[in-house]
């Protein structure tokens, strides 16, 4: 295996404190067409470091690009006496010591794929938007070839790397009446994947389209209510990242007892076949190796078996908290300090067939898509595509503007999950949180029955 530039850099630590560097090397393009033409073309490659000390409590940090100042701006930052004490004196008791390699994209680096191919297979695909029913559509193409390499003051020396690539086409269908905005994506790791893929996303981008001008000429609205609802894979881990991910991460705890004692550990918190995972070694749109802080991800429960199990922590909030790290500290970029956030969030399988779960509705409604949502104690989602359960099988579209209610009620509701877990790959977007926005993460889970949601 070849030397990668990042492990080539040497590093000089000060004594008496302990400091860290994250290297970061990232190639990004990104190809726009609209309506038919070309209307953009970026690529970027940015090559930069993040250094932290710890010191009297207190982390002490700079980002830089200029790589061979990193031992420079290291004593400066140990020399440092700007701030007071404030934090945990020392959480360095938190970290374990990795030393590791975990090249995983070298055998097809998508930075080097020729541009063209790039532009023919968007190409592709966009043209099966050129229909009457579409006004206006937006394809875009997305990669991102990143390395990274974190090495501390203890010892530790990981490297790992990340890619994705992938295409978002967005397309708005008019009808006199009704306005359908929708998007279709496909996404992957490798470049490869999606061409020997194209015959099959073909197809399924033409089934959607035809689905799409079914749901804006003949859906009707709702009427307003709590019913039996059930949550596609998508839909599940939107609702498992937003309303229930967000709350876990354990920054939100900090400085707040009664959020502490509502989020106890070992408190019900939903139906007993209800089981939550975090984990960033999964392959997807939330794989991580390794965290920001040079630890070694894994599952993490957050509900097991409906009682609240874990919370995501960095060695900073695990120490103020006295709790075990969960490598879930990364940040968007070196340019940005390492935070608590999400990788891979999803519901557990249940035991039910897809088709045993649909058989469980007499009459209620199936939420396909989502444009958006958000939520904490309470939670907002926005449905894209919803359809009409009758007898157990799927009718009629339906427009949905709104489902809400408070999250512990919803997910003691559920009732049945199926047995197949999805995890969609995505691309184009991501998590936000503070001023550090997308992140890539990954959510999904099987198909997700609640007895009763609140829709509107």
């Amino acid at each position: 295996m070849p030397t990668h530039p990042l492990e080539q850099l040497s590093v000089q630590f000060p004594e008496g404190v302990y400091a860290d560097v994250r290297f970061e090397r990232t190639i990004d393009h990104s190809i726009t067409l609209r309506d038919g033409s070309l209307d953009d073309v970026q690529s970027k490659t940015e090559t930069g470091a993040l250094l932290r000390v710890l010191k009297g409590g207190r982390w002490y940090y700079a980002c830089t690009t200029d790589l061979e100042k990193i031992n420079e701006t290291l004593v400066e930052l140990a020399a440092s006496d700007a701030l007071a004490g404030g934090g945990p004196a020392d959480v360095t008791d938190r970290y374990k010591i990795h030393q590791d390699k975990v090249w995983v994209f070298d055998d097809e680096r998508v930075d080097e794929v020729p541009l063209k191919d790039k532009i023919d297979l968007l190409r592709l695909h966009a043209k099966q938007l050129e229909r009457p029913s579409i006004k206006t559509w937006t394809a875009r193409w997305i990669d991102q070839h990143r390395d990274r390499r974190f090495v501390s003051s203890l010892g530790a020396d990981v490297s790992h790397d990340y890619q994705e690539v992938g295409f978002i086409l967005r397309f708005s269908m008019v009808q006199p009446e009704q306005t359908l905005q929708e998007r279709f994506t496909q996404a992957g790791h490798r470049f490869s994947t999606l061409l020997s893929d194209v015959d099959a996303h073909g197809l399924e981008l033409n089934a959607t389209l035809d689905k799409c001008e079914r749901f804006v000429a003949e859906a009707v609205p709702v009427e307003a209510g709590p019913v039996p609802v059930i949550l596609s894979p998508e839909v599940a881990g939107v609702f498992a990242h937003e309303s229930f991910g967000h709350k876990s991460e354990a920054d939100f705890m900090l400085g707040d007892p009664a959020m502490l004692e509502e989020w106890k550990i070992g408190t019900q918190v939903a139906s007993p076949l209800v089981s939550i995972v975090d984990t960033g070694d999964q392959f997807g749109s939330g794989y991580m190796p390794y965290d920001d802080e040079g630890q070694k991800t894994a599952p993490t429960y957050l509900i097991k078996e409906g009682v609240l199990a874990g919370r995501l922590h960095s060695a900073m909030t695990a120490a103020a908290l006295d709790e075990a790290p969960t490598a879930n500290s990364r940040a968007i970029s070196f340019r940005f300090e390492p935070i608590v956030r999400m990788t891979t969030t999803f519901f557990e399988p249940g035991t039910e067939t897809k088709e045993s779960l649909f058989s469980g509705v007499k009459d209620g409604y199936f939420i396909e898509t989502v444009k958006h949502g958000s939520g904490m104690s309470t939670f907002t989602i926005a449905p894209g595509l919803s359809w009409r359960i009758r007898d157990g099988k799927i009718a009629e579209p339906v427009r949905i503007a709104v489902m809400t209610g408070t999250v512990f009620d919803t997910m003691g509701e559920i009732d049945g999950l199926s047995d197949q877990v999805e995890l969609p790959f995505m691309v184009g977007g991501g998590c936000g949180k503070m001023e550090q926005w997308p992140l890539s993460v990954g959510f999904g889970g099987p198909y997700v029955r609640v007895r009763r949601m609140k829709v509107a």
